[in-house]
Formats: C-alpha cells, sequence, structure tokens
C-alpha cells in the first residue's frame, strides 16, 4: 500500500518533469479588429460546474461554467507557449498522460487521507464506564 508521502512525491517528480495544466483547462482565442488589421488574443480560462436547485429539476447533468484564470497575451508571448505545451491537445499523449496521472494520484491522496480520518475517528472513542450498581 502506498503512503501519502509516496503519493506527493511522485506528484512533485511529474511537476518537475514539464509545466501540467490544471484539470479542465483551456485557451480559449478571442479576435480583435483595429484599424483593419486583425489582432488574436489568448486566455486560459477554467470550466467548473453548477448545479442550482431550478437547473436539478429541469435537467440532471449540471451546467458548464467558465472563468477566466489568465490572460496569456498574443501567440507570440512566452506565457501563451508555455501553456500551450502544458494542455494537451491532439496527438501529444505525454502531456495527457501527465495531467491524468497527478488527476489519478491526488484522488487517491484524498480517499487515503478519507480512510486515515475514518480510522483515527473510530479510535477516539472511549471505552464504556462498568455500570455502577448499589446491593
Amino acid at each position: 500500500m502506498t503512503t501519502s508521502l509516496q503519493i506527493k512525491a511522485r506528484i512533485a517528480q511529474i511537476k518537475a518533469s514539464g509545466k501540467v495544466a490544471e484539470p479542465h483547462t483551456w485557451i480559449s482565442a478571442t479576435s480583435v479588429t483595429k484599424n483593419g488589421k486583425k489582432y488574436t488574443y489568448y486566455r486560459l480560462l477554467k470550466g467548473f460546474r453548477v448545479k442550482s436547485d431550478k437547473e436539478a429539476q429541469q435537467s440532471q447533468k449540471p451546467k458548464l461554467k467558465t472563468k477566466m484564470v489568465s490572460y496569456l497575451g498574443t501567440a507570440d508571448s512566452y506565457a501563451y507557449r508555455e501553456m500551450q505545451q502544458a494542455i494537451p491537445q491532439g496527438s501529444r499523449l505525454s502531456e495527457r498522460a501527465r495531467r491524468n496521472e497527478i488527476a489519478r494520484l491526488l484522488k487517491q491522496l484524498e480517499n487515503l487521507e478519507k480512510q486515515v480520518d475514518a480510522d483515527k475517528s473510530q479510535n477516539k472513542r472511549k471505552p464504556r464506564q462498568r455500570a455502577l450498581t448499589l446491593l
């Protein structure tokens, strides 16, 4: 069985091998026309599911909301190129494999911590005191 230290060490090792984007993130392009020229800017977006009471009654799937994480600039910017390498696209399976491996390890770490917390809560129970009886 693996320990939490081993899992954390493996996650650190994967992150050290190259930049890995967070799960559910992607790059969005926005085009702007200024003085007859077309400029394209990029942003890093993150998606998350929100389930409200009204939506829950209508559909089973929660709605996907997006939030801008950071502004990446143009295609020539360092931030854009770095994020493009970090987010898996198409045939670049090594980045996708690293991203998925980190997600799997984080889930495993979460389950391990839940199990440890459950074991601690069971051990905290005090033994029952014998009933005192008078004769």
